[in-house]
C-alpha cells in the first residue's frame, strides 16, 4: 500500500493531462513499483521546463517481457536502442555526461525524456547513458500543446523542436523492468 498523500499527488498529476497522453500510465501507483516521478501539466504553465510522468515497475519473467515488447511495438512510431544517434534528449535536471542532447539534425529526430535512457551516477553527479535498454516511442510531436508565447518555450532546444510531447516505454531485460513515460516541454 502506498502513502495516500503520494497517491493523491500522483492522481492530481495524472488528471492534469489529456487522457490520450496518459493512457499507458496506471491510474494508481502499482505495488510492483521500482520508481516514479511526475510533474503536473500545471507546472509547465508556470515557466517550468517540462511536465510529465514516469513510472517504472518490475516485470515478473521473460514471457511477460516478450509480451509487453510485442504489444507496445504494434503501435510504435519508433523503436530504438538507448544508444541510437537520432534520439533527442529532453533534459529535465542535472548534467548529462558528454553533453548528450542527441543529434537534432537527423532526418527524423525522436524526442525522449532524460530519465528514459540516462541514470544518475551518485559519485560523479552526472547522468550517464544506459547501454542496454530498448525504447518504444508510441507518439511524439514537435508542437506547443499549450499555445504559449514564444518567450515561454525551451531555449535549450533548436528552433522547431522547442516545444512538444513524447510518450512511450523503456524496457530493460537486464533489470527486468518497464518504464512508462510521458514528457511535455
Amino acid at each position: 500500500m502506498h502513502d495516500p498523500k503520494h497517491q493523491a499527488e500522483y492522481n492530481s498529476c495524472y488528471n492534469s493531462f489529456d487522457p490520450s497522453f496518459v493512457d499507458i500510465m496506471p491510474k494508481k501507483i502499482p505495488n510492483n513499483l521500482v520508481s516514479y516521478e511526475f510533474a503536473s501539466l500545471d507546472n509547465l504553465k508556470d515557466l517550468s521546463t517540462f511536465a510529465g510522468m514516469s513510472i517504472t515497475t518490475r516485470i515478473k519473467d521473460l514471457e511477460e517481457y516478450t509480451e509487453l515488447k510485442k504489444r507496445f511495438s504494434e503501435n510504435a512510431k519508433s523503436i530504438n536502442n538507448s544508444l541510437d544517434s537520432c534520439l533527442v534528449i529532453i533534459k529535465t535536471y542535472g548534467k548529462l555526461k558528454d553533453g548528450g542532447q542527441g543529434n537534432v539534425i537527423c532526418d527524423k529526430p525522436i524526442p525522449v525524456p532524460q530519465n528514459s535512457i540516462f541514470v544518475a551516477n551518485d559519485s560523479t553527479h552526472l547522468w550517464e547513458r544506459k547501454k542496454d535498454v530498448e525504447l518504444i516511442v508510441l507518439d511524439f510531436k514537435y508542437k506547443d500543446i499549450l499555445n504559449r508565447r514564444e518567450s515561454k518555450l525551451r531555449k535549450d532546444m533548436p528552433p522547431g523542436l522547442s516545444a512538444g510531447f513524447s510518450k512511450g516505454i523503456t524496457l530493460s531485460k537486464n533489470d527486468m523492468t518497464i518504464q512508462k513515460w510521458l514528457i511535455v516541454w
